[in-house]
């Protein structure tokens, strides 16, 4: 009786230990899926495309000068750099992510007040995406 109580324990711990191997397998499985897919997503977003996109949106709608559109083009520019390099930040840390993204938001809004006129920036306004699931070019940009 004690053999087989013996035995069974043995079994049972051998079970246990195995799978908590294979658990560990499966999560530096997915740690390492994660961070493939995060340096993937940085590296097809594609900021001359998006950056295009996005100026020509916002060229008509706000009836940019052609001294403005050089001052707005290099502002986007940086916006969308600076999201590029947060983006593997994405599927790691995303309340940092979020943060970082709603301080990027607020830099953006903040210099293009001082490069577009109040008629202008008000044009603006309404056309920022309130969140993310809007369908617009600036989404790819501020979110």
């Amino acid at each position: 009786m004690k053999k087989n109580l013996f035995i069974t324990a043995v079994l049972l711990g051998t079970i246990s230990f195995a799978n908590a191997q294979s658990m560990g397998d499966i999560t530096k499985a997915t740690n390492a899926v994660n961070k493939t897919a995060a340096a993937a997503s940085a590296t097809s977003f594609d900021v001359a495309s998006i950056s295009n996109q996005i100026m020509g949106l916002l060229s008509p709608k706000l009836k940019l000068t052609e001294a403005q559109k050089p001052a707005v083009n290099s502002l986007v520019n940086e916006t969308l750099n600076k999201k590029k390099n947060l983006l593997p930040t994405m599927a790691t840390d995303k309340a940092a992510y979020n943060s970082k993204m709603a301080t990027n938001r607020e830099s953006f809004t903040t210099k293009m007040k001082k490069i577009i006129s109040p008629t202008q920036f008000t044009a603006l306004t309404s056309l920022l995406p309130k969140s993310a699931s809007a369908v617009t070019p600036l989404v790819q940009m501020l979110y």
